[in-house]
């Protein structure tokens, strides 16, 4: 786990978070949470990133990910720090 002080990055930090039975339940509905492109999309100011944690958050439902566990404070964290950072690959 990444110190405050360290970067985040997409590869090395994010990616490893989404379990792989995530990121295929996600696919037929057009969430790509492997793909640092789609993730990271700067065209819609984030739209993707931010869409995302909310549903990790559990500001929209349901929650993501779909019948837990749901991430923990320190997961949670590292994805926002990640957004704060600038959205490193």
């Amino acid at each position: 786990m990444n110190d405050q002080s360290k970067s985040v990055s997409f590869s090395a930090d994010i990616r490893p978070l989404f379990r792989e039975v995530d990121v295929e339940h996600m696919k037929p509905l057009k969430v790509m949470l492997d793909d640092y492109n789609y993730m990271s999309d700067p065209k819609d100011d984030h739209d993707n990133a931010t869409n995302v944690q909310d549903y990790l958050v559990g500001n929209k439902t349901p929650r993501m990910p779909m019948g837990g566990p749901y991430w923990s404070k320190q997961q949670l964290d590292l994805y926002n720090k990640w957004m704060t950072d600038g959205y490193k690959p």
